[in-house]
């Protein structure tokens, strides 16, 4: 088998660390093109902008009590989700990404064997995610990506970002500063339930970057490259190959409307 040569990479040690080098290294460029709705244009989100964003909503969740806890994300591939999932893993807790395709009862499984505090979902998921509510008491927070403001006790997701960010505006470093363990469970799983009850896994920032850096060395990815985002973010392989790599390298991220 002939030898293939591999790129150079840049070493990281969590996902924290993989952020603020890639913010250092690209700055203002692109790392995400987004669309308020259907109808309109992609506009640009930049490294420096995701950073701000995650940093916002990461400290919200601090301020709602949530250090230490699991929470659950769960809807279609967009900016919230991506937002929630590096928020909660850089200096919160354990994300638990949740398929949006499963029936109402596979979720309440996921949510209890989990043992969730907390569910960021998508308005896509608002009737489903509503009935829920009204049959589990362990969710401390429901938080909805698309609502303007709170509503009958779901929180918005915007509200609760620009809270952050006023927070951190005021000085307020908790979790800025946090420094994630690199062997700590940071994701909690579920398999496809294709012959029995679902399984979870748990994976680490370790786990998770040195998969990272693996792929980067064999892919040449960067400024300039756009990566359509289409299959289910959930997944682990999405979610490295779709959204973490493109972030390391400094590509940007589409999010496809819908197939």
């Amino acid at each position: 088998m002939k030898n293939i040569p591999l790129y150079d990479v840049r070493r990281i040690s969590d996902l924290k660390d993989m952020l603020a080098g890639s913010v250092a290294e690209f700055g203002d460029k692109p790392a995400f093109l987004r669309k308020k709705d259907p109808a309109a244009a992609y506009e640009p989100v930049s490294f420096r902008q995701f950073q701000a964003d995650v940093n916002a909503f990461g400290t919200a969740l601090l301020d709602l009590g949530q250090q230490g806890r699991r929470i659950a994300v769960i809807g279609e591939n967009q900016y919230a989700w991506v937002t929630t999932y590096l928020a909660v893993v850089n200096g919160v807790g354990i994300i638990v990404p949740i398929d949006r395709e499963l029936p109402e009862e596979e979720i309440v499984r996921c949510l209890e064997r989990a043992r969730v505090s907390t569910v960021v979902f998508a308005e896509s998921k608002r009737e489903v995610i509503r009935s829920i509510a009204g049959k589990v008491d362990f969710v401390e927070h429901w938080i909805d990506m698309g609502l303007a403001s709170d509503e009958n006790g779901f929180k918005a997701f915007a509200g609760l970002l620009t809270r952050g960010h006023d927070r951190v505006r005021a000085g307020f470093r908790d979790y800025v500063d946090a420094e994630p363990d690199p062997a700590a469970v940071s994701v909690l799983l579920f398999t496809s339930a294709t012959t029995s009850e679902s399984k979870a896994v748990q994976l680490s920032h370790g786990n998770l970057c040195e998969n990272l850096m693996a792929v980067m060395s064999t892919v040449r990815l960067g400024p300039g490259d756009i990566a359509l985002s289409i299959l289910p973010i959930h997944h682990t392989y999405e979610c490295t190959c779709g959204f973490l790599c493109p972030v390391y390298s400094g590509a940007a991220i589409a999010f496809c409307d819908g197939l």
